[in-house]
């Protein structure tokens, strides 16, 4: 009788509803207070960033591998991209060349720090350099065959202006097109690992 009643205890043993109730607001409290800290506007200018860097990135590449230049321009005024794939080398937009047009992520904008860049200078605009162009009114730089760009480059792109820690920064060498992604930590610009 005795093993019975063990077997028995055994069988029944589980979670009574209340100890489940308990447990799922535990849960919650804890999430509640996890979730407020978690700041979403960075991950957006994280994906600015590398959003800029990718479309630079595929420029460089498509002019090496189609061996036509592309121009890279920056629509400031509608926070977007224009690739221009320019069949005929000419540095101009034609009726014949490819163009593609790229928004920023959601919510993210080209912006001008009012403190020094990576390089050491404090930018005049959102998107500055030694030898831009102007193609059709935008700011271009220029990716040539070779893979060398036509200017050094640098692109800023944040989410809210105000917040310092959500600038982020793509800057290019002109001599071999190569592209860096920076973020403002509050005290300095670092890289951001690819």
């Amino acid at each position: 009788m005795d093993t019975r009643l063990m077997r028995i205890a055994r069988a029944t043993r589980g979670f009574t509803l209340v100890e489940l109730l308990m447990v799922v607001a535990l849960i919650s409290i804890v999430a509640a207070m996890a979730i407020p800290k978690i700041n979403f506007n960075r991950y957006r200018a994280d994906a600015a960033g590398r959003l800029v860097r990718v479309q630079l990135q595929s420029a460089q590449r498509n002019a090496i591998t189609r061996q036509s230049n592309v121009i890279a321009s920056f629509d400031l005024a509608n926070n977007r991209l224009r690739m221009v794939q320019d069949y005929n080398n000419n540095d101009t937009l034609n009726t014949a060349d490819k163009v593609d047009f790229r928004h920023l992520e959601e919510g993210a904008q080209f912006a001008t720090p009012t403190w020094a860049g990576p390089n050491g200078t404090t930018p005049s605009a959102a998107v500055t350099g030694s030898n831009l162009r102007t193609v059709s009114g935008m700011k271009s730089v220029i990716f040539r065959r070779d893979g060398s760009a036509s200017s050094d480059l640098e692109v800023y792109v944040t989410t809210r202006p105000a917040v310092r820690e959500e600038y982020r920064a793509v800057i290019i060498a002109q001599s071999t097109g190569k592209s860096d992604l920076y973020k403002w930590n509050g005290k300095a610009w670092i890289r951001m690992t690819q």
